[in-house]
């Protein structure tokens, strides 16, 4: 294991340092680690909306009409509750346009504040142009689509942010750019100096959605992207080859800051439902449920959200480095809800190779454990469709109704510990090594002082 764990650090350090500094994956990485604050508020609000039972569960009683109380209060109050999540998770994209162009501007010495309002604007009018509806009553409504401001539209936000951003440099360095005189004062200099590059922006971005909507009016940038990812996907759906790539490209997705999830749903849903049908009628009539390819993208999703984080987050809590175990404590409870952005993003997973290797490898053993116990009879294939955030162990456990679900979720955990755990340290020691490099950096200074 130590020969292992040297052989990883030689090979991905480098790899890591180069993403930490290269100024455009670093801009990104700081983008994703804003975010983590909505992310984490995002969650409570969506634990208390999705209480851990259903209707039928409490009306049985016992043990779970204890949750009839909560269950009662986010059914009558559930989109109340769901404002602030709507206002955060929901709004993502729109949070990384301007952390990324302002991270990303502030390495070229340029206006943050102005890099990171344009990218933003840019981005709202890129994803969700204003429209004007007629009403029954003759009154005009004007509205925007929310369909990519949360993290479906976060490929699109980085496109946005980071291209936005270069075209506002190259604008500066030809002088292309409305000068005042020095005496004017300087925030009033930045804001007319980013006249010019503004609207070549617009020019490119919502010229761009005009043109493609001159081909298909149902189309946007973001569409486009969406619909060019997920097509070679379309005909791999429901066999266990085609699953299992789906099942890779939702974890490589998400570790390019994609919700790889909502690229597939298109093409996975219909046939998830139509398994989950048929395993219910199956069920009702006697007869045992059956395993289907498609239940496959199911198992990367256990244990701590997409890509089964929990096992990270876990070794989090005893790591070295400050930062790695603040995150830890952070993201647990989340992770046992089954939420897996503050782990993806507050890691970061997201364009870190060192982390990004067991978030794809961890998912995928997920995958192929899940079809190995269900294939030989040891554990019963799901066959009710149960929505909600429920948590680890409740949440499988009520889809198939087999205690052994929960045996195998609590061995998955150790499992998936072992595959991350030679990452982890390596990850963990690096950013301790950070930490007491700037903290002998800060040493210096007050002592020079």
């Amino acid at each position: 294991m130590e020969k292992f764990m040297q052989w990883l650090n030689e090979k991905l350090t480098p790899i890591a340092n180069f993403c930490g500094t290269q100024r455009h994956l670093s801009a990104m990485q700081k983008g994703f680690m804003t975010m983590v604050g909505f992310i984490l508020v995002s969650a409570i609000f969506m634990i208390i909306a999705n209480p851990p039972v259903s209707a039928d569960m409490i009306a049985e009683g016992g043990f779970w009409s204890i949750f009839s109380g909560w269950y009662d209060f986010a059914t009558t109050y559930k989109l109340t509750i769901l404002i602030p999540f709507n206002m955060t998770m929901g709004m993502l994209s729109v949070i990384a346009s301007f952390a990324i162009a302002y991270h990303l501007s502030d390495s070229y010495k340029m206006s943050s504040m102005n890099s990171g309002l344009t990218s933003m604007i840019l981005f709202m009018m890129t994803a969700a142009p204003a429209n004007y509806y007629a009403l029954a009553d003759g009154n005009v409504l004007s509205g925007i689509s929310m369909t990519y401001l949360g993290a479906q539209g976060l490929f699109t936000a980085i496109i946005v942010s980071l291209v936005s951003v270069e075209v506002t440099r190259l604008c500066k360095k030809y002088k292309l750019t409305i000068r005042l005189p020095e005496s004017v004062p300087p925030f009033l200099s930045e804001t007319f100096s980013s006249v010019i590059p503004m609207l070549i922006n617009i020019l490119i971005f919502f010229g761009g959605n005009l043109l493609i909507q001159n081909f298909d009016p149902t189309l946007s940038i973001p569409s486009l992207i969406e619909q060019v990812l997920g097509a070679p996907l379309s005909n791999l759906v429901n066999s266990y080859p085609g699953s299992l790539v789906i099942c890779f490209a939702i974890l490589f997705f998400w570790c390019l800051g994609i919700h790889g999830n909502m690229i597939v749903m298109p093409f996975t849903t219909p046939v998830t439902m139509i398994v989950f049908a048929n395993n219910a009628a199956l069920v009702a009539a006697g007869q045992p449920a059956q395993f289907e390819p498609i239940m496959l993208t199911m198992a990367i999703n256990l244990l701590g959200g997409t890509g089964n984080t929990l096992s990270f987050v876990l070794l989090s809590l005893k790591a070295e480095s400050q930062q790695l175990r603040a995150f830890g404590k952070a993201a647990i409870i989340p992770s046992v809800c089954r939420i897996s952005e503050p782990a993806i993003f507050g890691a970061p997973i997201v364009y870190n190779p060192i982390l990004m290797i067991p978030f794809i490898l961890g998912g995928m053993v997920s995958a192929l454990l899940y079809w190995l116990v269900c294939s030989t009879g040891l554990v019963i294939p799901m066959y009710l469709m149960v929505t909600g955030t429920f948590p680890i162990f409740i949440n499988s456990f009520i889809k198939c109704l087999d205690f052994k679900m929960i045996i195998f979720e609590a061995v998955l955990i150790p499992i998936l510990g072992v595959i991350w755990y030679p990452f982890f340290k390596i990850y963990d020691k690096n950013l301790l090594n950070e930490e007491i490099k700037n903290k002998e950096i800060a040493e210096q200074e007050l002592a020079n002082a």
